[in-house]
């Protein structure tokens, strides 16, 4: 039976999400892909046979893209600061994996009903931002200015 027959069901639409870092809601957010995984094979030989088998997990990163409030590139870049990066001092200890993740914070992407409840609630274990576009500037546009970030993580959980 398909679902639009049966009254109490609803779809889960693409426009109802909400990303947020340690409880703070990233209201900016324009679009969130939403977390994903391959699993490798293994292929083995048994005289004329051929047999697949699964091998590792691999998550797949998360790709963002957030409007730029002008408080966003200083955060990131602070962000940044936090996971130990310091141009001025070549001597410093360098970026972390640690400080890494705990600049970002616990990362969550919550996809919600027409009413605004929780229907699932992805989070991004030990997540970091592997790379950041600062968008692109344009005199024949009046586009808003997004950037494009994306997420890397160990594993994803979901509720």
């Amino acid at each position: 039976m398909t679902f639009w027959t049966e009254s109490t069901l609803s779809p889960t639409r693409q426009f109802r999400f909400m990303v947020s870092t340690d409880g703070e809601n990233w209201w900016w957010t324009s679009t969130c892909s939403k977390p994903s995984y391959e699993l490798s094979t293994e292929e083995y030989k048994l005289i004329n046979h051929k047999f697949k088998y699964p091998g590792v997990v691999t998550w797949n990163d998360v790709n963002i893209t957030i409007v730029d409030t002008s408080v966003q590139t200083d955060k990131l870049i602070y962000d940044l600061e936090a996971s130990g990066y310091y141009p001025e001092d070549p001597f410093e200890d360098g970026i972390s994996k640690k400080g890494s993740y705990k600049a970002l914070g616990v990362f969550n992407i919550k996809q919600l009903d027409g009413e605004g409840n929780t229907v699932e609630k992805w989070t991004l274990k030990n997540a970091f931002i592997k790379s950041v576009n600062f968008g692109q500037l344009d005199y024949t546009s009046d586009e808003l200015v997004k950037l494009e970030l994306v997420i890397s993580y160990d594993y994803a959980t979901i509720e």
